[in-house]
C-alpha cells in the first residue's frame, strides 16, 4: 500500500527525526574521542606546565561541564562516569549531534525559522566539525581515524553536494556507504557507472547516481537532503522560548522513555533489585541512570504496578518535550499506578 504522505516534507523530517533519536549512539560511541583528546590535552598541559598544574585546570576545565562529578573524583573519573552526557553538556558533543543527523539523514535538529537560517547554521557547523576534527585526529584527515572522522568528512561531502560544489571518490564513498575501491572501480573503464573521476566529480553526476545505486544496508542507505523543506515542529521548541538544556534519557525495549511523570510518591526509583536508589529530582535520576552500565527505572505497567524495566539506548529531548510525554502519560485513560509487587 502506497502511504501518501511518503512525500510530504513534515511526514519525512518527523520519521528521519524519530530514527535519528532511536539509533543515535546505538553502535559509534564519538564519545571516546572526546575523551581520549581531553587526555591528550591533559598530557601536553603537564609537559609544558607540570603535573600540579596540569591537574588544576583539568578539573576546573572538565569541571565547568561535570562539576559533581569532579568533586566527586576529579576530571578522570568525571569523564568515565559521565561519558553519556558529552553530546548534552559539552559544546563539541553537541555539535557532533548535530552533525551526524544532518550527514546521515540530511535534516537539521537545531531550531531555525526558514531555510536560510538552516543554511547559515549549516555552513558553521560544518566549518566547526572539520575544525574539531584537525584538532582531535590521530590521523591524516583522509584517513579513517573512527567515527568523528566520519561524522564530520560525510557531513562536509553532503554540505558540497547541497551546495553544488564537486565532491571525490572518499567522500563518495562515506555518502554512499560502499567501500572506496568500489566507488573507485565505478568511476574506472569505458562501462563505469559514474561519471566523472578519482579526484573529482561533479554534484549533479553524484547526486543521481546516489538516487540510483543506494546501498542493500538501510543503515548506510543515502537519504537525500530535505532540510530547506523540513519543519522544526518536532525537532525543537519555538523560538520565542528560549531553548531547554537537553536531556539524554534512556528508552525500554518497547520504545517508552524516562521521564519527569516517573516519580512515585515524591521519587524515582532507580537501579536493579537490592541496589535500587531514590532520587527527589529528575535531573539527578537522570544523572544516575547515564552512569549505569545498563539503565534501570521504575515504572507503572498497564494495571497500575511499578515494575523494573531495562534501557536499550538513548534519546535527546529538551526538558519541555519530556514533560509533554509526562503529561500524555498521565492521561485520564491511563491507569492509576497501584502498590508495587515488591
Amino acid at each position: 500500500m502506497i502511504n501518501d504522505d511518503a512525500n510530504d516534507p513534515q511526514y519525512k523530517f518527523s520519521e528521519r527525526h524519530h530514527e535519528f533519536m532511536d539509533l543515535f549512539g546505538g553502535e559509534e560511541f564519538i564519545e571516546d574521542t572526546l575523551i581520549a583528546a581531553t587526555h591528550r590535552i591533559a598530557d601536553v598541559a603537564d609537559a609544558i606546565y607540570g603535573s600540579a598544574a596540569a591537574e588544576k585546570a583539568m578539573n576546573t576545565l572538565v569541571g565547568d561541564c561535570f562539576p559533581s562529578a569532579v568533586r566527586n573524583g576529579g576530571w578522570r573519573h568525571a569523564l568515565k562516569e559521565e561519558a553519556n552526557g558529552i553530546y548534552s553538556d559539552t559544546k563539541g558533543g553537541a555539535l557532533l549531534h548535530d552533525l551526524t543527523a544532518y550527514a546521515d539523514y540530511g535534516i537539521v535538529v537545531t531550531p531555525c525559522r526558514d531555510a536560510a537560517c538552516r543554511e547559515t547554521l549549516l555552513e558553521e557547523q560544518v566549518r566547526q566539525g572539520l575544525q574539531l576534527l584537525e584538532m582531535v585526529a590521530d590521523r591524516p584527515l583522509d584517513e579513517d581515524s573512527g567515527p568523528v572522522w566520519r561524522v564530520v568528512r560525510k557531513a562536509a561531502a553532503r554540505w558540497k553536494l547541497d551546495t553544488g560544489q564537486p565532491i571525490d571518490a572518499l567522500e563518495l564513498s562515506l555518502l554512499s556507504g560502499l567501500a572506496r575501491q568500489s566507488i573507485r572501480n565505478r568511476l574506472a573503464g569505458q562501462s563505469r557507472e559514474i561519471e566523472g573521476n578519482q579526484n573529482r566529480i561533479e554534484a549533479h553526476d553524484a547526486l543521481a547516481w546516489l538516487e540510483a545505486h543506494r546501498s542493500r544496508d538501510p543503515a548506510k542507505a543515502f537519504r537525500s537532503s530535505i532540510w530547506r523543506s523540513q519543519s522544526d515542529t518536532e525537532a525543537a521548541a519555538p523560538l520565542d522560548h528560549t531553548m531547554d538544556k537537553p536531556y539524554f534519557v534512556p528508552v525500554a525495549q518497547d520504545n517508552s522513555i524516562f521521564h519527569p511523570g516517573l516519580a512515585r510518591d515524591g521519587v524515582f526509583q532507580i537501579g536493579e533489585a537490592g541496589t535500587e536508589r531514590e532520587f527527589e529530582t529528575f535531573d539527578e535520576a537522570v544523572a544516575a541512570l547515564q552512569k549505569m552500565h545498563v539503565p534501570v527505572w521504575r515504572r507503572p505497567t498497564e494495571t497500575g504496578r511499578w515494575r523494573q524495566v531495562r534501557g536499550l539506548n538513548w534519546r535527546r529531548l529538551t526538558h519541555d518535550e519530556l514533560e509533554l510525554i509526562a503529561r500524555r502519560a498521565s492521561a485520564p485513560d491511563t491507569p492509576t499506578p497501584a502498590p508495587s509487587d515488591g
